[in-house]
């Protein structure tokens, strides 16, 4: 619900300006305008915090009255995109690429929203866009990173990854994306030590540890793959390992932690099932 409130809000006060109709006025409490500030700031603060539902709520209300108020637009449109809604955030990026204040703050965003829901040219067009006018915008180059191992080109991304680590060296994100990178250029074990190095920032990732497992898992290490496997995630991670040896080609590694995912779920696991058949086959045509 949060969702739609927060599309139709904005629809209203950030589209819909020149339409000054009773309902709009009728929102308006009259807040002063030191209040107004103070409230901006909680609301910057509490989005930095990642907090970005509160944050949003609190930018909203600035908006009501102060439907132009420029830094609550852009802080309700990173709120949206965090909260996993780029399509509602991206025609908010776009009206503010037209301010010359946030002109390159908003291309940042327009092209993170567009990678996010997979227009992946355009999005490169503005995000270089975006660090040609300000190079420390870590957060482009880390996107600009991920589209370039989408394009299978690693030592691109890892240059751009290096960009944006060096504006933000302690960032999990960053960190995690190029131990992505290096996995998917098929260096497994210095996969695995930026997973470490991502983990320890960000204890409770769950993305960075399965990560993590599937780095360890690629490098043969299966048993350390596991290890301290929950029981609500073991069938899951009991399938990616048992899936991964039998790519590397070690069939009865593979077996057994294919039978130990389809255990080991509440319900009969196709996924695991679909793998093991796979496996049978494998064997069968090696014999």
């Amino acid at each position: 619900m949060l969702k739609q409130i927060s599309a139709l809000f904005l629809l209203l006060l950030v589209v819909g300006c020149a339409e000054t109709g009773s309902k709009q006025l009728s929102l308006k409490t009259e807040t002063p305008a030191p209040q107004l500030a103070a409230m901006l700031s909680a609301a910057d603060a509490t989005r930095d915090n990642e907090d970005y539902g509160e944050a949003l709520l609190i930018y909203q209300q600035i908006l009501v009255n102060d439907a132009k108020n420029i830094p609550a637009q852009y802080g309700v449109a990173e709120c949206l995109f965090a909260l996993g809604s780029p399509k509602d955030a991206k025609p908010i990026f776009e009206a503010l690429v037209e301010n010359k204040d946030y002109r390159t703050l908003a291309l940042q965003g327009k092209g993170l929203t567009l990678l996010a829901i997979g227009q992946r040219e355009a999005a490169e067009k503005l995000l270089r866009e975006a660090v040609e006018a300000d190079p420390a915008l870590w957060r482009a180059w880390n996107a600009l990173g991920e589209i370039a191992d989408l394009r299978h080109l690693p030592d691109e991304a890892q240059a751009s990854y290096a960009r944006a680590l060096a504006i933000s060296p302690s960032s999990p994100a960053i960190i995690n994306n190029i131990g992505y990178s290096k996995l998917l250029a098929s260096h497994p074990e210095q996969a695995t030590a930026e997973f470490r190095k991502a983990l320890a920032l960000d204890p409770t990732s769950t993305t960075i540890l399965n990560n993590l497992r599937l780095a360890m898992a690629v490098s043969g290490s299966y048993a350390e793959a596991v290890k301290s496997t929950s029981p609500g995630q073991a069938p899951t991670v009991y399938n990616n390992v048992g899936y991964i040896a039998m790519k590397r080609g070690d069939y009865a590694v593979s077996q057994a932690y294919l039978v130990k995912a389809m255990e080991g779920s509440a319900s009969y696991d196709p996924v695991a099932a679909k793998n093991l058949d796979q496996l049978k086959a494998l064997q069968a045509a090696k014999q």
